[in-house]
């Protein structure tokens, strides 16, 4: 799949099969009858801190906010009597990938098609395209590309003013915004990174990966794939960076009050700001890589983002025979405590981790949710049966508990069989559902998806709701997301964006 010959081929396959199809054009899906299902309720929980000078939480980037919870204060749909529908916005693949919310609820998303990421504004409403800004094509070339390749576009964040600040595929911070007078995407400035990246013999480039503020605002960090740490002052434009020499990154970074938390293939870090605003390394945690890159993995490490909550950050490693998630403390990087997932010889995650912090009787209490993405084959996209075909599924939900002896015990609360083998989960703290979209095979080789609601405190399956079938309907790595005023979910999928939403209470 890395030659440019193969990447042709399956680029044209791509366009062929649906050249006509799905351009520009919307399909309502009808949905079986889904029963009234179990109601969850409330999860408890401390509130997620509010990055001052990014968007409102829930609505700023791939993982909700900025110490990537990937949780929400409001609900998504509950199976009753739901709708569903897809829009797509080209003729031919086109997923939309991160999807954020501006002040008046208009959807802003990167929308990835086989020539390069476009920046759209959506209607919630019609899903109709109301603006669409072109960022550069990627290169076809790359070793990475597509498959492992996670820059150009794909991650984003929007700012407190309704900015977008996205990294390009030339190596570029793009600062843009819709101005309602004109209808259209301006470009407020342009920041270029190309000469601070490490250079690589070509075909072979690194990338700029993404950019989030400092808590203070006076400086925005950005990471790149092959070991760049950087801070970018915007008013001069003033750089500087440290190179992490044969480390990867290729997941997305939190911040926090206390810095950036940064997890490459071999450790997990964090960094502050010296007095002149460069990047200086307080921690830095080895962790168990493996001895591969497992199947659904991008590369030999973890394939988490950073978690902030509480006193902790978490992330899963990449050990044989199972992956662990490990706590560790923010304060000075120590691991607080481990713990194996899912069975042996097949354990793995490619997407950030829901996870929650609650007081209880002897102090902070901590939950995440993590799936296991292992058998996902990216390169089998086309294939019969998609990338899924032979993902073996299973979700759990681990807990770390006081102890009452200063310690914390971390534990498996419940597992669940549900085959979210490839879609960033999302998880609503106010009705106590986890959301899905999970894969089905059927006969013939054929496949099918359902958005799944699952109890957040017993593990078990709410609701199953049919999206599609087939490539069209297929999610490639992006996240659910909920819409800002509750009941409905947007997912981006190789046909367009998905809506979900229930039609009666």
């Amino acid at each position: 799949m890395r030659m440019a010959s193969g990447l042709g081929m399956v680029l044209l396959l791509l366009l062929s099969l649906f050249a006509g199809a799905c351009g520009d054009d919307e399909k309502d899906v009808e949905v079986s009858p889904t029963p009234e299902p179990t109601r969850a309720s409330l999860i408890s929980h401390l509130p997620v801190p509010q990055h001052p000078y990014l968007a409102p939480n829930g609505q700023s980037n791939m993982h909700n906010d900025a110490y990537m919870t990937d949780t929400y204060e409001v609900s998504g749909p509950m199976g009753t009597s739901p709708e569903v529908r897809l829009q797509s916005y080209a003729e031919a693949t086109n997923l939309c990938v991160t999807i954020t919310f501006d002040q008046k609820g208009r959807i802003l998303t990167a929308n990835a098609r086989p020539n390069g990421f476009f920046l759209l504004m959506v209607d919630p409403e019609t899903l109709a395209q109301l603006a669409i800004y072109p960022l550069p094509p990627r290169h076809m070339d790359d070793p990475l590309y597509p498959y492992r390749d996670t820059s150009g576009g794909a991650y984003f964040v929007l700012d407190n003013e309704d900015r977008v600040w996205v990294a390009d595929a030339e190596n570029a911070i793009r600062v843009i915004k819709y101005n309602d007078g004109t209808g259209q995407f301006e470009l407020v400035r342009q920041h270029d990174l190309s000469s601070y990246v490490v250079p690589m013999d070509l075909p072979a480039r690194d990338h700029v990966q993404m950019a989030m503020p400092s808590w203070d605002g006076k400086l925005w960090w950005f990471v790149t794939r092959y070991g760049i740490v950087g801070t970018l002052e915007p008013e001069s434009g003033a750089v500087q960076t440290i190179e992490l020499k044969g480390e990867e990154m290729q997941n997305s970074f939190a911040m926090g009050e206390d810095g950036a938390y940064i997890v490459t293939d071999h450790a997990m870090y964090r960094f502050h700001a010296g007095s002149d605003g460069a990047p200086v390394q307080d921690w830095r945690t080895e962790y168990d890589r493996g001895s591969r890159i497992k199947p659904s993995m991008i590369n030999q490490g973890s394939g988490t983002t950073p978690k902030l909550f509480g006193e902790m950050v978490a992330i899963g490693d990449n050990a044989d025979p199972r992956m662990n998630i490990l706590f560790l403390n923010r304060s000075d990087g120590k691991e607080v405590c481990r713990i194996p997932v899912f069975e042996e010889g097949q354990s793995t995650t490619e997407n950030c981790m829901p996870g929650w912090v609650r007081q209880g009787p002897n102090g902070l209490e901590y939950s995440l949710i993590v799936e296991n993405n292992y058998g996902k084959l990216s390169d089998k996209l086309m294939t019969a049966g998609g990338c899924c075909k032979e993902s073996v599924g299973g979700v759990s939900r681990i807990d770390m508990i006081p102890n009452g002896s200063g310690g914390y015990t971390c534990k498996e609360i419940w597992t669940s069989p549900e085959n979210s083998c490839s879609t960033v989960p999302k998880a609503s703290l106010a009705s106590g559902i986890l959301y899905l979209y999970t894969y089905e095979a059927l006969p013939g080789n054929e496949y099918g998806w359902h958005l799944t609601g699952v109890d957040v405190e017993t593990g078990e399956t709410v609701f199953r709701i049919p999206t599609g079938k087939g490539l069209q309907y297929t999610d490639f790595g992006a996240p659910i997301t909920l819409g800002p005023n509750g009941g409905t979910v947007y997912m981006g999928t190789m046909g367009g964006l998905i809506r979900v939403r229930d039609t009666a209470s």
